[in-house]
């Protein structure tokens, strides 16, 4: 396993789970114009970065209707978007990912339950991309029902998941989740991935102190 690699996951990876969960700006503004220009484009990058940057954007109000859409497969309404690329699975994660951190919110009104069960089938993918978005959709969700198959993805010690599976279930307010990280931790003897976790516990525990993270 490189360190290096794995050090530079675990740091991006967690700063984003931070970010998105306060709901923080960082400036970017995405506009209905925008995203269908990058839709439109077919790369799948560049629609990443668009779908990463909303999440982070304080304001929504614009944008989420037509995420709505998109995610309601609402063709008839936008027959000119490509929707064989809306619908490859690292961007359709990405999109219930939004709508998840909106629900929760309370910015709109949606039933859950389609998206955190497209988002808990991601986790099987092939794709690690995939796998990381999903992972971190199902820490909004906070069910304790999925912490079973993010700790079998933590056990697995994979440099491409591990850090975001400990960091989400970090994230985490339940106590199937907490009990789930003293057993990964309980469970690895890597020295680097060991002080991994307990920089996790400590930042989130932190974060959730300082936040209404749990209360929402």
């Amino acid at each position: 396993m490189r360190v290096a690699a794995l050090r530079t996951i675990h740091v991006a990876m967690f700063v984003s789970a931070l970010t998105t969960a306060a709901w923080a700006s960082n400036g970017a503004f995405v506009t209905v114009q925008s995203l269908t220009a990058d839709l439109e484009s077919r790369n799948i990058d560049r629609i990443d970065k668009s779908l990463n940057e909303i999440k982070r954007m304080s304001h929504k109000g614009e944008i989420l209707p037509f995420i709505i859409d998109l995610w309601e497969q609402k063709r008839e309404k936008h027959p000119g978007l490509p929707w064989d690329v809306i619908n490859v699975n690292v961007v359709k994660v990405g999109i219930a990912d939004i709508l998840l951190q909106a629900e929760k919110n309370g910015k709109v009104k949606m039933d859950p339950k389609p998206m955190h069960q497209f988002v808990l089938g991601q986790i099987d993918s092939n794709d690690p991309d995939v796998v990381r978005k999903a992972i971190g959709a199902l820490s909004l969700i906070d069910d304790p029902a999925d912490v079973g198959k993010l700790k079998q993805v933590a056990m697995k010690k994979d440099p491409a998941t591990f850090s975001i599976a400990v960091a989400s279930l970090t994230l985490m307010c339940n106590e199937t989740a907490k009990n789930a990280v003293t057993d990964i931790e309980s469970a690895t003897s890597e020295p680097d991935l060991k002080a991994y976790v307990e920089k996790r516990k400590r930042e989130s525990e932190e974060f959730k102190k300082k936040t209404t993270w749990c209360s929402r």
